[in-house]
């Protein structure tokens, strides 16, 4: 979804809409001097915003609330209640850092070269690119107060597309016979 770290561990289940199949981004967890600080704020006003569920992210995120569930009965009163996403099993919050640290561990598991987490965030951002959606579409995807942010930061133009680009601006300048 190319969220902000923030904004992934800030997600709370009130957030969620599985009828209207949407997921607001109205709150975030910012680590700082080793404590975590949840707040109904986002960076920017424009960070605020409403994206649909996919049906992947739909049925992974019901999945994720039955085995919430599942826990707080296995816990019982030692399960932390609270209304977050991303959490252990016995319902404490997952701290921003711990997120960025498991995500590096996946990535040297699978034998894939080091990113950071916020990476994906660009990853988003191209990938969007190259399906064809405008600039200004993508901006509102990611919460840029500014598309110039997108624009000049965030959506690279893959090698590939540059290679079809060419043989396009080929087939342009070909002289007929005339």
């Amino acid at each position: 979804y190319g969220l902000r770290r923030s904004e992934a561990v800030g997600l709370r289940w009130s957030a969620v809409d599985f009828k209207a199949r949407t997921i607001t981004i109205n709150h975030t967890a910012v680590s700082t001097r080793g404590h975590v600080i949840y707040s109904d704020q986002v960076k920017t006003k424009s960070s605020y915003r409403t994206l649909p569920l996919t049906p992947d992210m739909r049925r992974y995120l019901s999945e994720l609330r039955r085995h919430q569930k599942d826990m707080k009965r296995v816990y019982g009163k030692n399960y932390q209640k609270s209304d977050y996403i991303c959490t252990r099993d016995d319902g404490t919050p997952l701290r921003p850092d711990y997120i960025s640290q498991e995500f590096a561990k996946v990535c040297r598991r699978a034998g894939l070269p080091h990113i950071r987490l916020h990476d994906l965030r660009h990853s988003a951002a191209t990938l969007l690119l190259r399906e064809g959606f405008s600039l200004r579409q993508i901006q509102e995807w990611l919460g840029h107060a500014d598309i110039s942010t997108t624009a000049n930061i965030y959506a690279h133009v893959q090698y590939s597309d540059k290679v079809s680009m060419a043989r396009r601006m080929g087939g342009l300048l070909e002289i007929s016979d005339i």
